[in-house]
């Protein structure tokens, strides 16, 4: 599976520009989180996924009190990590004190290492759907490809993968749930669908 990319019109905050130019912006299959990752890093390593996800909270758990003390984190091969600040505006220094000045959010720059590997990243141009609707066939055939790379989707997901409403993904997917072609999972507030388990044997 290869990324996806479309074009999309730079900003112009003039509004006086008819023929604004396109830039390329990827196309997102969805979100990859930690129960994914981990199982990706099990297949590829020796260590389980309970040793893989308490190494990842000891690193998360470290890297927040270091970056507490005022240092930068850097995790070679992925990236350096810092923190912003944000204030009110002021003309002189001595018109803002040190408990006016608030942490604003971390952030990250990409390491070398992972450029490179993402340099020869292989990109398809989403096709343009010119506002029509797919066919429910056409959304189920999407969402099993999808399902062949990727361990659950969410209600989310499908609906960047079929562009449908909220409304119609969550008709399709209790569909499917009732046709037994999907099983629902997680929490109310982070549910997720996935193929269902085979049947065991007796």
């Amino acid at each position: 599976m290869c990324a996806r990319y479309k074009l999309a019109k730079n900003p112009d905050p003039t509004g006086k520009n008819s023929k604004q130019s396109l830039h390329p912006r990827v196309v997102p299959y969805g979100t990859v989180r930690i129960k994914e990752l981990m199982r990706d890093i099990e297949s590829r390593s020796g260590l389980s996924s309970a040793d893989i996800k308490g190494a990842l909270q000891v690193i998360a758990d470290v890297m927040a009190e270091q970056l507490d003390r005022g240092y930068n984190v850097e995790l070679e091969g992925i990236g350096f990590f810092s923190v912003s600040l944000t204030a009110r505006p002021v003309a002189d220094q001595k018109e803002i004190r040190s408990e006016s000045i608030h942490f604003r959010n971390v952030n990250f720059r990409c390491s070398k290492y992972l450029k490179s590997k993402l340099k020869t990243m292989y990109l398809e141009r989403v096709p343009e759907s010119r506002g029509t609707l797919l066919s429910f066939d056409e959304r189920i055939s999407r969402l099993m490809d999808y399902l062949k790379s990727h361990h659950y989707i969410t209600c989310g997901d499908y609906r960047g993968l079929t562009g449908c409403s909220k409304y119609l993904a969550l008709k399709d997917l209790n569909q499917l749930i009732h046709e037994g072609k999907l099983a629902k999972g997680g929490y109310r507030s982070t549910r997720v669908y996935s193929l269902p388990l085979p049947a065991m044997e007796t």
